[in-house]
């Protein structure tokens, strides 16, 4: 018997090697709240792309933390 080892996916993965063909071929299908959630999910955690919230301990400002923000849609498998 065969073992099949597969790595981990995400929705966020599929739609980054998917999403652009998809909408080549269905573009009829894909209204705008569709992209626009779509849209989300690929920008969400990416700090270049929704940006980041910094915090600094009042104690250590040197010290700053950077936290992605997240795209909060209901579609996202991560966020939701």
């Amino acid at each position: 018997m065969e073992t099949i080892h597969s790595k981990k996916f995400s929705l966020k993965q599929i739609f980054k090697d998917h999403w652009s063909s998809f909408v080549k071929t269905h573009t009829a299908l894909v209204t705008w709240y569709i992209a626009y959630n779509v849209w989300k999910v690929l920008s969400s955690r990416e700090p270049d792309d929704l940006g980041y919230m910094s915090f600094a301990c009042p104690a250590h400002p040197e010290r700053i933390g950077r936290d992605p923000k997240s795209c909060k849609s209901r579609f996202c498998s991560v966020c939701a």
